[in-house]
């Protein structure tokens, strides 16, 4: 292995960049004025069902530590196997949720079978349904086998903020910036997924997904700058 590798692979490396991102973020969370609106449903499933999944665009994914009320039930993350799942991975960790790997931008019959067996526990799981390469913004249908196999419900998690920087990334990953003003916003996809769905209509279903999604992201875009 070299140099590079055992770098990217280091566990102490890792744990120190994702403290660093830990306290990044956390300044630019409590340094800037918010308006979360949402969250209240998204309790009422999880105290109704026991568990939820949340969805939100790989874009967003900077603000996932705040998507879940850790008090109140524990929730875990599906991360991608790449430099960027897993720092994404270490920073959930460091914040207190669970991670489940996802080795080779697959998700094999162990992972998906850790998330259900979660998800039928009362540990409710967050994922971007358009990761880990995209296309950008376009829901790919795990969430809709989850739901499916689980019976449970999905929810969107969004965010926008005044000050930010967007990276050059597949995703343009949005990374916010303090003493701005950030939007959150939880919303429940008002969809039941039966139990028995053919393939066809799981991917009509996330398509559905993913233009409510776009709708949610774009009401957060849009409060933010009024």
């Amino acid at each position: 292995m070299n140099l590079r590798k055992r770098l990217v692979s280091s566990a102490a490396l890792n744990r120190a960049a994702a403290a660093l991102l830990r306290l990044s973020l956390k300044i630019a969370y409590h340094t800037s004025r918010r308006d979360a609106e949402g969250w209240d449903a998204v309790a009422r499933l999880v105290e109704q069902h026991g568990a939820v999944i949340i969805v939100c665009w790989h874009q967003r994914i900077m603000l996932t530590p705040w998507m879940f009320d850790l008090a109140q039930a524990p929730c875990q993350s599906l991360t991608s196997a790449g430099r960027a799942g897993r720092l994404v991975g270490w920073m959930h960790r460091a914040f207190g949720y669970g991670t489940v790997p996802m080795p080779k931008g697959a998700l094999g019959a162990t992972e998906m079978r850790t998330v259900l067996r979660g998800l039928k526990q009362g540990v409710s799981i967050g994922i971007s349904p358009d990761g880990p390469r995209g296309p950008a913004r376009v829901a790919k249908v795990t969430p809709i086998q989850w739901a499916r196999t689980a019976q449970v419900p999905i929810v969107v998690f969004t965010y926008a903020a005044t000050r930010f920087v967007s990276l050059r990334t597949w995703d343009r990953l949005m990374f916010p910036l303090p003493f701005g003003r950030l939007v959150l916003l939880w919303q429940v996809w008002d969809r039941t997924v039966p139990a028995r769905v053919t393939d066809a209509e799981g991917l009509a279903l996330a398509a559905d997904l993913g233009a409510f999604m776009e709708t949610i992201t774009q009401k957060a875009d849009a409060r933010v700058r009024g």
